[in-house]
């Protein structure tokens, strides 16, 4: 698969996008939107592999991790604005947000701060709109799964982490030992090699900072109610972000489908490789032509 390079510029440098070969034409535009926060956006490559021919996707690294801008704020505000930004370079009037777990809650912010700009949501096992989003479940479900051997590495790194240890991998480390607990099979799912992850900046807060301040003023629970644009959550029932950030995310929108997964977990193109791409493709020519607002 060979993939265009989109840059943007935005304050404090450019964000760097993707997207599968030349523009191509009548299909809907799609603001595909990566997990982390803080993460690197190349895993998802294999959902443009799944979705291929279905849109017109174009993929951007979010701010934090290069080839996009490492400085700059890492708030909910600037990353909506960067989205924006894309999609004007781009020429969108409209365009499909479509995300993927902390990919999914950037998309919702996108769309109540810009409705206008947005022609629908799909979102794949998404981080809740309500407080804490699964968030406290999501880490207490990936320890309990963990086999022993990963337990005993895991419980090294945090020990490292408590006594004041400075290595900035150590985050990383601990996430590529929770990884096989993500799948519905353990380990059926390997991590991206490398994994990368965003370095905090020393001066300012992370992004789950300003994610925990709109989950405390509500920004999404009064917001999504209002929202006049179609909504396809999908989400794997094994999944240790329990399937209920979605359920209880989706009764706020209205009208929007819900597709539970079954044998599936944090990744379900890969684990129900096959199965998703009809979903998503029947649900976009469904919606392609309707107004959204």
């Amino acid at each position: 698969m060979t993939f265009g390079v989109i840059r943007v510029p935005v304050p404090g440098g450019e964000i760097f996008a993707t997207r599968r070969g030349a523009e191509p034409v009548g299909l809907p535009p799609v603001l595909l939107l990566h997990g982390g926060p803080g993460m690197g956006a190349e895993y998802l490559v294999t959902l443009v592999e799944e979705l291929e021919g279905t849109a017109d996707i174009v993929l951007p690294q979010q701010r934090g991790l290069e080839p996009s801008p490492l400085e700059g704020p890492r708030d909910i505000e600037t990353h909506v604005a960067d989205a924006i930004a894309v999609v004007d370079h781009l020429g969108w009037e409209r365009a499909w947000l479509m995300g993927h777990s902390w990919g999914g809650l950037l998309a919702m912010h996108i769309a109540v701060a810009h409705p206008e700009r947005t022609r629908g949501l799909v979102l794949f096992d998404t981080l809740g709109a309500l407080p804490d989003g699964g968030r406290a479940a999501l880490s207490a479900n990936l320890v309990a799964k963990l086999q022993p051997s990963g337990r005993a590495q895991l419980d090294k790194l945090v020990a490292l982490q408590e006594s004041g240890d400075e290595d900035p991998t150590l985050v990383a480390q601990m996430l590529t030992v929770l990884w096989p607990s993500y799948s519905y099979i353990y380990n059926y799912v390997l991590p991206p090699s490398p994994l990368r992850l965003e370095v905090p900046l020393p001066d300012l807060p992370d992004t789950m900072a300003s994610v925990e301040a709109h989950w405390a003023a509500g920004t999404l629970e009064h917001g999504l109610p209002g929202l006049n644009v179609p909504a396809l959550l999908i989400h794997g029932v094994a999944d240790p972000l329990p399937s209920s950030a979605s359920v209880d995310t989706a009764a706020l929108i209205p009208n929007a489908r819900l597709e539970l997964v079954e044998r599936s977990g944090h990744f379900p193109w890969l684990e129900r490789h096959g199965d998703i791409r009809p979903i998503v493709e029947a649900f976009l020519a469904q919606n392609v032509k309707r107004p959204a607002g």
